[in-house]
């Protein structure tokens, strides 16, 4: 019994992590079947609206501790990480749910690299491999030089929208690795969440003003807002924001409760698994032997790269 109390300790970190990447699956669905009513950038400002109300109860309930000083990094960060879901939500609306989770984590490589390039971090010989190999399951997910009659992986649009999102997501996590050591967790994801609610609301006033060609031209920006009918949609509206701010949580558990990092982010990656299987559920097709390749591919490099990490320390 005594050892099976110690195994649970041991890997709580890692629990906690299944359970988010669970619980961050089943938001893919919720959005999912929200993008059926709603366009992609009205069901990104209900999630970051109800996340809003969340983390500003948070706030008034823990005090604040830390000093601040870098406002425009903390805008940058919000911003960032707002664009960053501007896409990944057009990605789960227009193309499989398992590619929209995929091309989402391809952050931890744009993090590596950004690290390396203007942080001067050094890239050990394994990194060096995974960043090669998930880079590559990028190209197989993309084909970008593959004849039309050949081509098995999606759009040329969805495709560049996903290697945005996990770019913009890598200069937003990059950003708030610095901004820990002036505010609290609460604050950064404040600012987070209320560019994430500001923007999509700027975004669905300016649509008013576009012709109905730019609108269609640029649908993963501007929309315009559609009213929520139904009990089932505003059921989803609150289980997105729900489960969302429930993967926060876990996410802050799990990272707190282990000592090796870089396991619990590579656990953090079966959240692609869920979405492939869930997604079959919700009628995505099954995707093509090099897509699936190129997935696995991306979670094999990005697995590697959260674990080299670790044996750095």
């Amino acid at each position: 019994m005594d050892k099976l109390r110690y195994l649970i300790r041991k890997n709580l970190g890692i629990y906690f992590m299944v359970i988010a990447s669970f619980a961050f699956a089943l938001m893919g669905c919720c959005a999912k079947l929200l993008s059926d009513e709603l366009p992609s950038v009205e069901v990104m400002f209900f999630r970051n609206f109800i996340s809003l109300i969340f983390i500003s109860y948070l706030i008034y309930k823990i005090p604040y501790k830390k000093h601040g000083g870098k406002f425009l990094l903390l805008a940058f960060r919000g911003f960032a990480g707002t664009i960053s879901l501007y896409a990944f939500f057009y990605n789960v609306s227009n193309i499989s749910l398992g590619g929209a989770f995929a091309f989402q984590k391809t952050n931890p490589l744009f993090v590596t690299l950004i690290a390396f390039l203007f942080l001067h971090e050094k890239i050990s010989l394994k990194g060096i491999f995974c960043l090669i190999l998930a880079f590559t399951g990028v190209l197989l997910i993309v084909q970008p030089f593959a004849p039309e009659h050949l081509h098995t992986g999606f759009d040329l649009k969805n495709s560049l929208l996903g290697i945005a999102s996990g770019f913009c997501a890598a200069l937003a996590l990059t950003s708030a690795r610095e901004l820990g050591k002036f505010y609290n967790v609460e604050i950064i994801a404040l600012s987070f969440f209320a560019m994430g609610v500001i923007l999509p609301t700027l975004s669905m006033f300016c649509a008013n003003f576009l012709s109905a060609e730019n609108l269609n031209k640029y649908d993963y920006l501007f929309s315009h807002f559609v009213v929520p009918s139904g009990f089932f949609t505003w059921f989803l509206i609150i289980a997105i924001g729900a489960l969302s701010c429930f993967y926060q949580m876990q996410v802050t558990k799990a990272y707190k409760a282990t000592k090796k990092a870089g396991v619990v982010a590579g656990v953090s990656y079966l959240d692609v698994v869920f979405t492939l299987f869930l997604g079959l559920f919700l009628g995505d097709d099954l995707p093509s032997f090099v897509v699936l390749t190129g997935i696995i591919c991306v979670l094999i490099g990005g697995i590697g790269i959260s674990l080299s990490k670790d044996n750095k320390k």
